[in-house]
């Protein structure tokens, strides 16, 4: 392979990195950036004279967002089954908040409505290093319409979602030991005929939450439960990832996952509203659904036989000047459990009894099996290394050491072909009339015998190389996804390896390692072909500078251990050649005294 070449394909790696940065990587979104509570549960919203909660915004107190998005869905189906009437009324006098804290996380939920208003991770923290809370600020906004409530086009709905259920257990309840901790919501109204159970089952050192919803109108239950989960999952995201924090629904059946990017549903304009709207339908036959961000997710598993409906309804609405306000839902019928938590490959595993290949929501991409490989190399060192910028670096000299034979050669053959430099071109300038089809076979053909004389593979230099480039778009995309180094520090400036060098030290560095490997390189080819290769290392930093930290990190490392493999290697090739030179002088002057 010659240099041409080598350059091309350089070249067309980057610009795939390019094209997928500026095209695939999700822009920043503006993110609510009111202040989270510091305690593990966060106090219960203030509740006006009226009975709304608070957390609305101007204007919106009116706005009744459970009928508006659940305008064209269909209405749930009632079973055959005749049941005795509701015989009294059950329900509470006020809104109250039932408090569910457990080893993982801290769950709050109202009572009106059953639903959930707060989900407080203790394991992570947001960006701006409060308490991350998975249920978004958001939902308290449009008169409070949170996780778990009904979405559907009845008005039975619309009073259970506004109901105040009566809940008979602690208010604060512990989950610990072994067993299953039940925390049960009832509702009953006598002159509608109407009654309704939303139960969640706790298990300890779990992110998994039991679901049984039970709705009886009239005598008869009702299948199809419209179980919504939404506006958002998380709070406080910075805008400086090279990764954003966009927000999709994954759909998962047959080890196929599909996936839908809110941001970019096209909404319209709705007759009579300041909003506007989109929605859509997945059908059925789903193993389970996911409400998803890079690090999180809330996954709803399907009911028997696959049977639960997935939907899906978002809303944008206008801010005058400020970006618009995107309120996304996820629509799922009868789901019988619930994941909500981090998307962590240990914590996914241990729930795929449930969930079956849940891990499939962390999204490698392409060369996502060396990713797989590459994470749990970093994450074995870094259980006796607790540092995974060193995690990293040990890992990379480990990587090094195994590529050696390959890296090896390479460093051989650039080295042997740099001492080959003065024949080459004194062939090149033999042949000048490059164009001349014959005059170019023959410089071929003399070039192919220098390479076979002197036992040099001209593609040796650039096939190792290449074959690296899967590994580093490997490493690129494991910092991007993987939860195990966001927010792990490496040293000094460099606070959270997931996140790009807020100084761009690392990037600058990696091109400046990147250019020492230029000049020591063959300077083969013409004058414009060697500038390409001394441009390429500041086209690197430009694009690198975005880029996590964690991957300039690798990159630089090894870079460093590349130029000193060469180092060696041009020093033992350079004595090797003098050496030979000197063998072939005093064979000469042998030869000349023979001859006097």
């Amino acid at each position: 392979m010659d240099t041409k070449k080598l350059i091309l394909a350089i070249i067309l790696s980057v610009a795939v990195l390019l094209v997928y940065q500026y095209f695939f990587m999700p822009k920043p979104v503006a993110r609510p950036q009111a202040p989270v509570a510091e305690t593990a549960a966060p106090e219960q919203p203030a509740a006006a004279a009226t009975g709304e909660p608070a957390g609305q915004e101007p204007g919106m107190a009116a706005a009744d967002i459970g009928s508006f998005l659940g305008q064209g869905e269909p209405a749930a189906k009632e079973a055959d089954v005749v049941l005795p009437a509701v015989p009294e009324d059950l329900a509470a006098q006020a809104e109250q908040p039932v408090m569910v804290d457990g080893p993982l996380f801290a769950a709050r939920f109202t009572n009106r409505g059953a639903g959930l208003v707060s989900f407080v991770l203790k394991k992570y923290k947001d960006d701006a290093g409060k308490p991350m809370d998975l249920v978004s600020l958001k939902a308290g906004d449009f008169s409070g319409f949170y996780p778990f409530y009904f979405l559907v086009n009845d008005e039975v709905f619309g009073v259970l979602n506004k109901a105040l259920f009566s809940y008979r257990g602690e208010m604060q309840v512990q989950i610990s030991g072994r067993r299953q901790t039940e925390v049960v919501f009832e509702y009953a109204d006598a002159a509608r005929n109407l009654l309704a159970v939303k139960k969640f089952i706790f298990s300890p050192d779990s992110y998994m939450i039991g679901l049984k919803f039970e709705v009886i109108r009239n005598g008869r239950p009702l299948a199809d439960l419209p179980v919504v989960f939404g506006p958002d999952l998380e709070n406080n995201d910075s805008r400086d990832r090279a990764m954003m924090m966009n927000l999709k629904i994954a759909a998962y059946a047959n080890e196929k996952l599909e996936s839908i990017d809110f941001a970019k549903l096209k909404t319209l304009p709705q007759a009579g509203q300041a909003f506007e709207k989109a929605a859509g339908e997945k059908g059925s036959g789903y193993f389970w659904a996911a409400y998803e961000t890079t690090y999180f997710a809330a996954v709803f598993k399907s009911a028997p036989q696959n049977r639960s409906k997935l939907s899906y309804q978002a809303i944008r609405h206008p801010q005058g000047k400020e970006p618009a306000k995107l309120y996304s839902y996820m629509v799922v019928t009868d789901p019988v459990a619930a994941f909500i938590g981090p998307k962590d490959e240990k914590v996914l595993a241990a729930v795929e009894k449930e969930f079956p290949d849940l891990n499939k929501i962390i999204e490698y991409g392409w060369f996502g099996s060396i990713a797989k490989i590459m994470l749990k190399g970093i994450v074995f060192i870094h259980g006796f290394l607790p540092n995974y910028g060193w995690a990293i670096i040990l890992f990379t000299l480990f990587l090094k050491l195994i590529l050696f034979p390959l890296t090896y050669s390479s460093s051989v053959s650039m080295a042997k072909m740099q001492s080959l430099q003065p024949k080459m071109k004194a062939i090149k300038k033999k042949y000048k009339n490059t164009k001349d089809m014959e005059q170019r076979k023959l410089m071929n053909m003399e070039m192919m015998a220098l390479y076979k004389q002197e036992k040099v593979n001209p593609a040796g230099g650039c096939l190792p190389l290449l074959l690296q480039l899967p590994l580093l778009w490997g490493f690129f995309r494991l910092l991007s996804v993987s939860i195990n180094v966001r927010h792990e520090p490496w040293m000094l400036w460099i606070t959270d390896l997931s996140k790009k060098d807020p100084y761009y030290v690392l990037p600058i560095l990696m091109g400046v390692t990147q250019l020492i490997q230029t000049r020591m390189q063959p300077a083969g080819g013409d004058e414009m072909q060697k500038k390409m290769m001394y441009i390429l290392p500041f086209v690197m930093v430009i694009m690198f500078a975005s880029f996590p930290s964690g991957l300039n990190l690798y990159w630089t490392f090894s870079n460093i251990l590349q130029i000193g493999q060469q180092y060696i290697v041009n020093e033992k090739i350079h004595k090797e050649k003098k050496d030979e030179e000197r063998e072939i002088k005093a064979l000469k002057r042998k030869k000349g005294a023979k001859e006097k």
